[in-house]
């Protein structure tokens, strides 16, 4: 009974997990899809129809015969999911030594400015303006007898005196009460409050003045001077005696954020007036946060640098008027924020001078308190307020829509305040304000920005100049990098210094936006870190990390080349954190769960060495009959139907296992020590190959050119010691063209077969390896159908079979092809190229129509040993034939299991080495050795 090949095991695996632990569900989804199970089974097997059985040990990775593992969350989920992409980083190399900075001095670290430990204070009004009116409105004015000279005036003119004019005088009264808010949202106009009280006491005199210290509302009674006794007994200020004057330093619940402070405020000057007492309101605000009701019943002035220091009469007088106040303060707030976004720290000094780089701030003191107080935004701090580090992107964004103008006096602000710091804040801010400011902005501070770009090159020779981190730098970096790693723009401009000195740190992560280029390049410049050979692989709970040999199996899949590497970064995506494992650390490390690698949307990125490799979710091709796993990673199974007419009734279609060669990089071309080489196989040079694709793990069988193309060139058929699942062979490379667009004929829309280039085919040939064979340094007979009777430098002569093997009958090697070395020469999709000292990516020979040679590659039955080493290289006119010469093909699916297209041919690949006329392979080149010029031809087309 034939499988369809829409239904398969992903399709039950996908089913049976949809079910959920559901026995009667698994068996209707089973049912539904032709599935039944095989009772008395240990394993979790199915089959289709009776014949057609599902291997459960290799999708699901458990050995056959094993017990499965308890976990219900790994039953029956296939770990189906490869490296897809790859490129190569430019990891620069570190500059001289003689142009390596120094390390920081005890100078560069010190505050430029030497005159004090902070910036001087800049109150909100000047004392020159602010002590005359402060003084009359705390004066008492009493009538003191007639006034004379006034009534002489009024006579004079001749008008009529109805009242007799009294002389005012203004006085010290005898008591004096301050009221001084020390609520934590009006910490920035603390010092002001404390220049008013200083100057009153200082004028007046501290007799018969009570000061009283309280929290945000009259209530909340914290402090009374002089002390008493009693003073834990007021939990409340008391009520002065009338005609007292109450001085209230505060803004009477207008920034408090909530209406209770502000109604509690109204109702303790209600009070005062109603026994007679005078309050007295200095409020940080502006005229228009002042309300009504509180301006009938209290004398309320504005601490506002630009007002005329005159009692004010209100402007709220609803709630409608306190949303619309409140709305545009907010909208004035945020803009502040964006201003100070840069900064690293914002004492009230700071955020004072900053309120005044823009016109619509300036005006507005109350945006202090909005800003000191605005948490989560703000850091929770009494000494210093920055953006947080959850709301640093969106201000820095901000702060770049500010005009140039208002960048720079931000800055200039932000410099003079900080001056009395460290240098190391100024030089963060700098870095930051360039990272964020506009061009026009920048151009003015190139002094001052390349002055903190070299601070931190310092700081960088400094942080790395130990293996072991320093503790004070290791917190400062950690402290910087908390604070502002979610700026990726800041991030991505210093990831230079910044990707060292975090490495230093040992950490165990990685901001986002730090390059993995950079991140490399400072792993590699750790002399204390030993590279380690080890293997990406698959177990049942994911993507592992080997460091040791990996275990044996088809519960241990392997998943790309070997690598050797300091440490693995290993992201979810690009410009996302990364951890880096130690290698080194444990023999088998977890790298990612098989749950997250299971989501089709996830895109994990591994980087070691030069390069980054991107690991996704692979679906099954629309073309494949099955996928699964073993030990030698992904495969998927083509069937190929055997057309009516081309074959006696009821002929099996032809199943043709493809391997996912996943995307990767080696060095092509074979080393100048290699034995027996030849000159065109070097310079051995880097290759990257960006894409995966599926190969097909075998020759071309016989069979199946009989099934697509309804006959058979083959030479070794079953009446010449061959058969049909021997490889065709007799085929050229015009032959394989017309093979491979008739096999597209047959595939699902979107796919397309090709033969690999000639580097893909050496990639997947070495698989992983760098030895003359992908089995090691030499061969035998039974690894490799070739002429046993030449061995490979000095090995023992062996066996020469003359005639084809069939296909899959000797040794795969670690990717799970079949002959691979000897058998049949295998057609390359384009010409060869001429090898340079250089690093390739996707490289290709000339491949477009009329190139006068194609490239072959792996040697045949009748080659000498040195012609089936993974690096030799020949060429064949495309028109010609042998009978050794065969091929393998690829496809590349328009589904997730593979590239979308070819990758374009690289510049400078114009295949010059195999154009003009090409002997067949093995003829005119003369087997190398040492001390012999022996050599043969290989035998001819009969």
């Amino acid at each position: 009974m034939r499988r369809s090949p829409l239904l398969a095991r992903a399709d039950l695996l996908h089913a049976l997990e949809l079910a959920g632990d559901d026995g009667d569900s698994e068996r209707r989804y089973a049912g539904a899809l032709a599935f039944f199970e095989r009772p008395g089974d240990a394993m979790v097997r199915f089959a289709i129809g009776i014949t057609a059985r599902i291997d459960a040990d290799v999708v699901t990775g458990v050995p056959s015969g094993a017990t499965p593992e308890p976990a219900a969350t790994d039953r029956l989920q296939a770990p189906l999911f490869a490296i897809t992409a790859c490129r190569r980083l430019d990891v620069p190399a570190d500059s001289d030594d003689t142009l390596k900075p120094s390390p920081l001095t005890p100078a560069q670290c010190a505050p430029r400015a030497t005159d004090g430990s902070a910036a001087p204070f800049v109150p909100l009004v000047r004392r020159a303006r602010l002590w005359s009116a402060l003084k009359r409105s705390a004066l008492e004015v009493r009538q003191s007898g007639l006034d004379m000279p006034r009534l002489l005036r009024e006579l004079a003119r001749a008008r009529p005196v109805r009242r007799l004019p009294n002389r005012r005088q203004a006085i010290w009264g005898g008591e004096f009460v301050i009221v001084w808010d020390r609520a934590p949202h009006l910490l920035p106009y603390q010092e002001d409050f404390q220049e008013i009280v200083d100057d009153l006491l200082l004028q007046r005199g501290k007799a018969g003045c009570t000061l009283w210290l309280v929290d945000g509302s009259p209530q909340q009674v914290t402090w009374r001077w002089p002390a008493r006794a009693d003073a834990a007994a007021f939990a409340a200020i008391p009520r002065p005696p009338a005609g007292t004057r109450v001085l209230i330093l505060s803004d009477t619940g207008a920034l408090a954020g909530w209406p209770g402070a502000a109604r509690t405020w109204a109702e303790f000057t209600r009070r005062l007036a109603q026994h007679g007492a005078q309050p007295v309101v200095w409020a940080p605000l502006a005229p228009a946060q002042i309300e009504v009701e509180l301006a009938r019943r209290a004398h309320v002035f504005c601490l506002q640098a630009g007002g005329g220091l005159r009692r004010q009469r209100g402007r709220i007088a609803d709630d409608e008027q306190r949303r619309a106040e409140a709305a545009r303060l907010a909208a004035l707030r945020e803009r502040l924020l964006a201003c100070m976004a840069f900064c690293v720290r914002v004492e009230p000094a700071l955020l004072r001078a900053l309120r005044g780089v823009a016109p619509a701030t300036a005006g507005e003191p109350g945006l202090e308190a909005l800003v000191w107080s605005h948490q989560p935004v703000v850091y929770d701090s009494r000494v210093s307020r920055a953006v947080t580090a959850g709301h640093v992107a969106h201000y820095r964004q901000a702060f770049g829509e500010l005009t140039a103008d208002e960048q720079v006096a931000a800055l200039e602000r932000t410099l003079h305040i900080h001056a009395w710091r460290g240098q190391a804040t100024e030089a963060a801010e700098l870095l930051i304000w360039q990272a964020h400011a506009r061009d026009e902005a920048k151009s003015a501070r190139d002094a001052q920005l390349e002055k903190a770009w070299r601070w931190f090159q310092s700081f960088r020779a400094t942080a790395t100049r130990s293996t072991t981190p320093d503790p004070q730098l290791r917190q400062y970096t950690l402290d910087l990098v908390a604070r502002n790693g979610a700026d990726l723009k800041w991030v991505e401009d210093n990831s230079e210094w910044l990707a060292p000195v975090w490495v230093a740190t040992d950490e165990t992560s990685s901001p986002a936006g730090l390059r993995p280029a950079d991140l490399l390049r400072a792993i590699g410049a750790r002399e204390d870190l030993q590279p380690v050979t080890c293997q990406l692989g698959v177990q049942a709970a994911g993507l592992m990390l080997w460091a040791a040999e990996r275990p044996s199996g088809p519960a241990h899949s392997r998943v790309g080349s070997p690598l050797q590497i300091k440490r693995l970064l290993v992201s979810d995506g690009e410009g996302r954190p990364a951890r880096l494992l130690d290698p080194a650390a444990s023999p088998q490390q977890p790298v990612a769960s098989l749950a997250s690698l299971r989501d089709p949307a996830a895109a994990l990125t591994l980087t070691a060495g030069q390069h980054s490799y991107r690991v996704s979710h692979i679906e099954r091709p629309v073309w494949a009959q099955e996928i699964g796993r073993d030990a030698s990673g992904l495969y998927a199974d083509l069937l190929v139907p055997v057309e009516s007419g081309e074959a006696p009734d009821g002929a099996q279609p032809i199943v043709q296992r493809m391997r996912y060669i996943e995307a990767g990089h080696f060095r092509m071309g074979s080393p100048a020590a290699e034995a027996e080489r030849y000159e065109d196989e070097g310079p051995q040079h880097a290759v990257t190959l960006t894409q995966g694709f599926w190969l097909a793990d075998s020759a071309c069988t016989q069979a199946l050119w009989q099934a697509v193309m309804g006959d058979n060139p083959s030479h070794f058929t079953a009446e010449n010691q061959g058969g049909a699942q021997h490889p065709v062979e007799q085929v050229s490379w015009d032959d394989v063209q017309l093979f491979l667009r008739r096999l597209e004929a047959r595939l699902p829309a979107g796919c397309g077969a090709n033969l690999p280039s000639e580097a893909e085919w050496e990639y997947a040939c070495r698989a992983g390896t760098t030895t003359p064979f992908s089995f090691g340094e030499t061969i035998t007979p039974e690894q490799v159908n070739y002429d046993g009777r030449y061995p490979y430098a000095g090995g023992s002569k062996g066996l020469y079979r003359q005639a084809t093997v069939p296909v899959r009958s000797l040794p795969a090697n670690d990717w799970g092809l079949y002959e691979m070395h000897g058998n049949v020469w295998e057609w390359c999709a384009d010409g060869r190229r001429a090898y340079a000292e250089r690093d390739e990516t996707d490289p290709r020979g000339a491949a477009g129509q009329g190139v006068s040679g194609r490239a072959l590659r792996g040697g045949s039955w009748y080659d000498f040993a040195w012609s089936v080493r993974s690096a030799y290289r020949f060429a064949y006119a495309p028109g010609s034939a042998d009978r050794g010469v065969g091929f393998r093909f690829a496809l590349r699916s328009t589904s997730p299991a593979g590239a979308t297209e070819w990758p374009a041919p690289r510049s400078g690949a114009d295949g010059a080495a195999g154009r003009g006329t090409v002997p067949p392979p093995g003829r005119g080149r003369q087997r190398k050795s040492a001390g012999s010029a022996e050599g043969r031809s290989a035998p001819g087309r009969q």
